[in-house]
């Protein structure tokens, strides 16, 4: 049981680790570059990652009627998991300029790349079902949650902002494919197989582009607060949320994308955010590097234990 226990966690953290590990390695040998990386990030996030998104969704014979209890608990255990970075935050008396970046990079997971790479490693065509569900549902939360704390010292275009998330590729992908499950239409052949061809090339460029992106020189410049962030991201919100999961009756694979989507690390987009409002992005670029490395020993520590005992 130990060693099926064993090969289950590295058959689901390391393809995913080694494709990080290599966009990092390709990246210091300047075979990829930054305009590389900004191109295929754009790539993923507009069009290949939505229609991974759509052809999970569509594709899937089970409507999303049947996850409105898991919808309303991910909802609420990112609301939580904001809340408890905000009081962890003025516990530790930061300055203004570090707050906001300090509670986004605590609550703020990398839900789009590496998340949903784990959950589909772990638990395939369910758990890619299960994990762009909950992707679409909490992108605008996130999105919503970051403006807020990021924008304590400045004036908000709330409109503005609504505008914005209701326009993501990610949002759009999900109300096309939702018809689409609920009335079990068919998909023409000849889009199925365009549609697998997009969404097979998203995890491994998405990240490729995630180790292209990190910073190694960024970890020696966040200083304690980002110690503190890594506790928050990789260890206490995640058995947080994934102890109150287990108390409100979730298992199996529910149980499992729930603990994997929150144990991943701070998301990129996190930097782009805080720089954008002026932020700390320097502690938020540390916050990224050294959560996405540490999360090589605590997710897969989530998914041992998770495959160890009777939980999923």
């Amino acid at each position: 049981m130990y060693w099926q226990s064993l090969l289950f966690t590295l058959e689901t953290t390391l393809p995913v680790f080694i494709l990080v590990l290599l966009g990092l390695l390709l990246r210091r040998r300047n075979v990829i570059d930054d305009a590389f990386i900004a191109t295929s990030s754009r790539l993923v996030f507009n069009i290949t990652l939505p229609v991974l998104m759509f052809m999970a969704i569509a594709r899937s014979d089970s409507g999303t009627g049947q996850h409105l209890p898991l919808i309303g608990f991910i909802l609420s255990a990112a609301l939580l998991a904001a809340l408890l970075s905000a009081l962890w935050a003025g516990m530790l008396m930061l300055p203004a300029l570090q707050r906001g970046a300090f509670i986004q990079a605590s609550f703020r997971s990398n839900l789009g790349i590496i998340g949903l790479a784990l959950c589909m490693n772990a638990y395939g065509e369910e758990g890619g079902v299960l994990g762009a569900l909950l992707l679409a549902v909490i992108t605008p939360v996130y999105n919503l949650l970051a403006v807020f704390f990021l924008s304590r010292q400045h004036q908000v275009r709330w409109l503005a902002q609504l505008r914005l998330v209701l326009s993501n590729p990610l949002i759009i992908a999900i109300v096309l494919a939702v018809p689409f499950s609920l009335m079990r239409w068919p998909l023409p052949e000849v889009a199925v197989r365009v549609g697998n061809s997009l969404a097979a090339m998203t995890l491994p460029l998405a990240l490729i582009g995630v180790g292209g992106s990190l910073s190694l020189t960024a970890l020696r410049r966040g200083g304690v607060a980002v110690l503190h962030i890594v506790t928050l991201k990789l260890l206490v919100l995640p058995v947080i949320i994934a102890a109150a999961a287990w108390l409100c009756g979730f298992r199996g694979v529910e149980l499992g994308v729930i603990c994997l989507m929150f144990a991943s690390p701070t998301a990129a987009a996190a930097f782009v955010m805080a720089r954008s409002m002026g932020s700390d992005a320097e502690l938020t670029a540390s916050a990224i590097a050294l959560t996405t490395i540490g999360s090589v020993l605590t997710v897969s520590g989530f998914v041992y234990v998770l495959s160890l005992l009777p939980l999923v």
